[in-house]
């Protein structure tokens, strides 16, 4: 399973199932990326931002084809995204 977990102020877990990130995006000190068991971890106490990229076609269902964690630091975003049916990862800035 992909999914983002963080750390919360108060040292609390917060992932992908519990809750949505506009609710505790604000709240969070560390974030990582668990990609089937593999996690990616960014470093603790930036800025941070997660996404997913989708497909769709009219009346039909939608695909997730990438998923993304990242951080802002000094203007720039820095991201991590994995593709959903490769594993590849990329870096983007």
């Amino acid at each position: 399973m992909k999914n983002w977990e963080a750390t919360g102020k108060n040292g609390y877990l917060i992932t992908e199932e519990d809750i949505n990130w506009d609710l505790v995006k604000d709240e969070v000190v560390s974030l990582s990326l668990n990609n089937n068991g593999q996690k990616i971890t960014l470093p603790n106490n930036l800025e941070y931002v997660q996404g997913k990229t989708a497909s769709a076609t009219l009346g039909g269902q939608v695909k997730i084809e990438s998923r993304f964690i990242g951080f802002i630091k000094d203007g720039v975003k820095f991201v991590i995204r994995v593709d959903e049916e490769t594993n590849e990862i990329r870096i983007e800035l």
